[in-house]
C-alpha cells in the first residue's frame, strides 16, 4: 500500500441537464476521438446516443481539467480486461453511466474504478445468488455494512461495490465474480481481494448508489457536481 494519500477527483454528472452545454463545448473545442464519434453514431437509439456522447464529452473534459489539453481527440486504449486507459498512463480514470447520470473518477496516482446504479430497480434473482453477491461485497469491508436481508437495495449496493472493484483491478466483472464464488461453483468464504483493493461507498443523492475502488483511498472523498452550463471556470480548475 502507498503511504501518501492518492490524488482522486470524483464528478457526478446529471446528463439531462448537462448534455446541451456539453455539445456546445464539443462544437467549440472538439475533444472526442474518431472512435468515440463512430461508437456514438452506431447507436440506433437517439436518446442513448445523446446520453452516451454527453458522458464521454464530460469524461474528456474532466481528464483535461487534470492533465491538460494534450489528450484532445486522442483515442483511449483498451486493456485486456476491458479497462479504458490513456496512452502513456499519464492519468487514470473510470466512468460509470446509468440512465441520465454518470460518475467519473480521475487520478494521477493509481488505477481506480467507479460504479453507479439507480437505487429503485426491482431485481429478479434467486436467493442463493443474492446471498453470494452480498457476501462477496461484504468481504471488501466497505462501509456501511450490508444487512442480512439480501433485499433489492442490498444486492444493488453489493453489486456496485463489486463492479467498482473489478474496474480498479482491471480484470472485468466476470473474472471477479468467479474468484469470489458468485458464479461458477461452490461459495467462497475468503479471498485476497480485500487486500488488493479498497472500496468506499459514496454520498451522491437519494436516487443513486455510487462506489469508488482503488489500491488505497484517501481518508475523505467528496463527490463534485459537474456544471450544467458554462464550463470555462470548471476547466480552469
Amino acid at each position: 500500500m502507498r503511504e501518501a494519500p492518492p490524488d482522486i477527483r470524483i464528478f457526478f454528472v446529471d446528463l439531462d441537464s448537462a448534455a446541451a452545454g456539453l455539445e456546445v463545448e464539443e462544437e467549440r473545442t472538439p475533444r472526442l476521438s474518431a472512435a468515440d464519434v463512430e461508437r456514438a453514431e452506431a447507436m440506433k437509439n437517439i436518446e442513448a446516443r445523446r446520453l452516451w456522447r454527453a458522458s464521454r464529452i464530460a469524461t474528456r473534459i474532466a481528464l483535461e481539467r487534470i492533465v491538460g489539453p494534450g489528450l484532445r481527440q486522442i483515442p483511449f486504449e483498451i486493456e485486456p480486461g476491458g479497462r479504458p486507459v490513456l496512452p502513456g498512463r499519464v492519468a487514470h480514470f473510470s466512468i460509470s453511466h446509468t440512465g441520465s447520470a454518470a460518475l467519473i473518477a480521475v487520478s494521477t496516482s493509481l488505477p481506480l474504478g467507479v460504479d453507479l446504479e439507480r437505487r429503485a430497480r426491482p431485481l429478479k434473482m434467486s436467493p442463493d445468488r443474492r446471498h453470494r453477491i452480498v457476501a462477496a461485497a461484504g468481504r471488501l469491508a466497505a462501509q456501511p455494512s450490508l444487512s442480512a436481508d439480501n433485499n433489492d437495495a442490498d444486492v444493488i449496493a453489493a453489486w456496485v461495490r463489486l463492479e467498482a472493484a473489478a474496474k480498479a483491478l482491471g480484470i472485468g466483472i466476470g473474472r471477479l465474480l468467479t474468484q469470489e464464488g458468485v458464479v461458477g461453483g461452490e461459495e467462497v468464504k475468503e479471498t485476497d481481494t480485500a487486500r488488493r483493493v479498497a472500496v468506499r461507498d459514496l454520498t451522491i443523492d437519494a436516487e443513486h448508489v455510487g462506489v469508488v475502488a482503488a489500491e488505497c483511498l484517501p481518508e475523505t472523498l467528496a463527490v463534485e457536481m459537474f456544471p450544467h452550463t458554462t464550463l470555462d471556470a470548471f476547466l480552469r480548475g
